[in-house]
């Protein structure tokens, strides 16, 4: 059980083109700006308290989690030392951020209690500001920069989330350099597409809809991503963790995904809204996705499953079922499952994840073979000539 939290809800500084969740706002109904104290309170002691592992890890997000201020924050962290003491348990906070607000102040703070920053950014400049855009319409790449700057001044390590779009996927090795100078040496990629309409139903593909201008092209995933994993496994492998490229190396060696996109089954990674509303995904926040609300829960959090979603993840289509690359993907999604033309509910990313598998699998082996002879699969970096000369 994990909570993906929402201290603002859908608000945020920024007005980015394909962003999914700035939109909320039309759906929601209206709610406080900044979670009250109570929900705070509630969610810190109950989610601590049915957490069944020794570290419980408290995940914010928006909107824009640091529009929640500074002393929001403050009152967050006395009440987890507070709880964690009373049921002998560890905290760990991480913070997905667009930098835009990082100063001194909140450096401190965020430097005194060890929080793990994820900064979102997609790639140099030009790439970046095609779509992440200030509410005047102007780019954020400087004020995001500027953030980072911050980090660095304070030695704070971060994350890096680089959406891919219908811009950036053109230069894969750009973004590779880029993020590589930044400093950044855990890196993790999402790939973008959203529909009007949306896709409110997990439940079935979604027949009828029009593609957003940002969307990642549908078989543009592979082009993107296996330049930047031949990069990777020549250059960074054990330098670098790219959380796409480890979860699949855990997955080929019999150790289980790191990505819930592509993932078996849906985890229970809940979503808590601003107002204490519970959903079973970010992806998800539907009101036929609603758990309920903290504040009036009769059970505990460990009772909460995200069933709905699961169900629909296991429900794949005779094309998924017969797909040499399933236990890679396992239909990816849910919510990129859309009717192509043929009235099955396949992943909108289908070609460029086939070709991307397609791409990775002779290294994969190799790599499951060091392992089977008890050498780290890290070793591969010194047999890439070796296996490209083989597939010539």
């Amino acid at each position: 059980m994990h909570f993906t939290i929402k201290p603002v809800s859908y608000h945020c500084n920024l007005a980015c083109d394909y962003c999914f969740y700035l939109p909320k706002g039309q759906l929601l109904p209206p709610g406080p700006k900044v979670m009250p104290e109570a929900v705070l309170e509630t969610l810190v002691r109950e989610y601590i308290a049915a957490c069944d592992s020794d570290t419980v890890y408290f995940t914010w997000q928006g909107g824009e989690p640091l529009l929640a201020g500074l002393d929001f924050y403050r009152k967050a962290f006395a009440l987890q030392a507070k709880y964690a003491a009373q049921w002998g348990k560890k905290v760990e906070n991480a913070v997905q951020t667009n930098g835009t607000l990082l100063n001194e102040e909140w450096c401190e703070l965020l430097a005194q209690h060890q929080v793990l920053l994820g900064v979102s950014i997609d790639g140099p400049q030009e790439l970046h500001d095609a779509w992440r855009k200030t509410r005047s319409g102007q780019g954020s790449f400087a004020a995001v920069m500027a953030g980072i700057e911050q980090l660095k001044r304070h030695h704070i390590p971060f994350n890096t989330l680089t959406c891919i779009n219908a811009v950036n996927y053109r230069e894969p090795l750009k973004v590779y350099r880029f993020l590589k100078d930044l400093g950044s040496t855990y890196w993790q990629f999402s790939e973008v597409v959203e529909t009007m309409p949306e896709h409110d139903d997990m439940s079935r593909p979604l027949a009828s809809y029009q593609v957003k201008p940002f969307a990642l092209p549908h078989d543009a995933y592979g082009q993107f991503m296996l330049p930047l994993f031949k990069q990777w496994v020549r250059h960074d492998i054990g330098k670098i963790v790219v959380r796409q490229f480890e979860s699949l190396i855990a997955c080929v060696l019999g150790l289980g995904h790191h990505s819930c996109v592509w993932e078996g089954c849906c985890p229970d990674n809940f979503v808590l809204e601003a107002n204490g509303d519970i959903y079973e995904c970010d992806q998800t926040v539907y009101p036929r996705y609603k758990l309920g609300n903290i504040m009036a829960l009769t059970s505990d959090l460990a009772s909460l499953h995200a069933q709905q979603l699961c169900a629909a993840k296991q429900a794949l289509c005779a094309e998924c079922q017969a797909c040499p690359y399933l236990p890679l993907c396992h239909g990816g999604c849910v919510k990129h499952r859309i009717d192509r033309g043929t009235g099955a509910a396949q992943s909108y990313f289908c070609a460029g994840y086939r070709e991307f598998f397609a791409g990775i699998t002779p290294y994969l082996n190799v790599m499951v073979q060091l392992v089977e002879q008890q050498v780290p699969y890290t070793a591969i970096k010194g047999l890439v000539d070796q296996i490209e000369a083989a597939l010539q």
